[in-house]
């Protein structure tokens, strides 16, 4: 078992209940209620300037000039195809620019984004691959758990696409096997726990999408 599905094991059971989430269920079927899935995206998006600083981070203390390239072009993704799927979505969900600029954060969320600001001061290329690989991985396994035919509203369908299409395989791919890598000599302990953690935090993010809807 390599690093990555190790560091996986030990954040059980919390990976695999975020993967299986109530959340996840009615996204796919596409019967997630608007105030649930407004709720998710106002929040999830503002962890949007906090991922692009870590991966700047990540652009800065990578080891490998390809793997720099690498990070440095998932920079345009984010700020393009991602930042226009989010404002396609806040006008579908009648969602007003004031709540999805300036929200009250919740606490999974403030906790993620330290979780992110934490991993970017450190300058450490395999705890950002930790915290990289958290966020991208869990969403892959969930997006693949999607079956056709896909939902019909685009803003369900293509939250699930951009978590699923080819590139973005490729890209989680990349970044497991730059943890396995750089992180084959790394005490175990020392990277499980922010894998860990941030697993938990995940956990609690879809659990937060349905704390004030009755």
């Amino acid at each position: 078992m390599d690093l990555c599905h190790r560091l996986r094991e030990a954040a059980q059971p919390h990976w695999n209940a975020s993967v299986n989430h109530r959340f996840v269920d009615q996204l796919l079927a596409g019967e997630v209620e608007d105030a649930v899935f407004a709720r998710y995206l106002v929040q999830d998006f503002r962890f949007c300037d906090s991922f692009v600083r870590l991966l700047g981070a990540a652009v800065c203390v990578a080891d490998d000039p390809e793997a720099r390239l690498t990070h440095a072009r998932q920079l345009s993704v984010l700020a393009g195809s991602e930042y226009r799927y989010f404002i396609d979505s806040f006008n579908a969900l009648n969602i007003p620019e004031y709540q999805w600029k300036t929200p009250e954060l919740t606490e999974p969320t403030q906790a993620f984004i330290s979780l992110m600001e934490k991993a970017c001061m450190s300058q450490d290329y395999a705890y950002i691959l930790v915290v990289l690989v958290v966020a991208e991985w869990l969403y892959l396994e969930w997006a693949q758990r999607a079956y056709d035919p896909l939902p019909t509203r685009a803003e369900h369908r293509d939250w699930i696409v951009l978590h699923n299409e080819p590139d973005f395989v490729r890209w989680v791919g990349f970044l497991c096997n730059e943890l396995n890598r750089v992180g084959a000599t790394r005490d175990f302990a020392e990277l499980s726990q922010p894998f860990i953690e941030a697993s938990q935090i995940e956990q609690r993010f879809f659990d937060m999408a349905f704390e004030t809807v009755v």
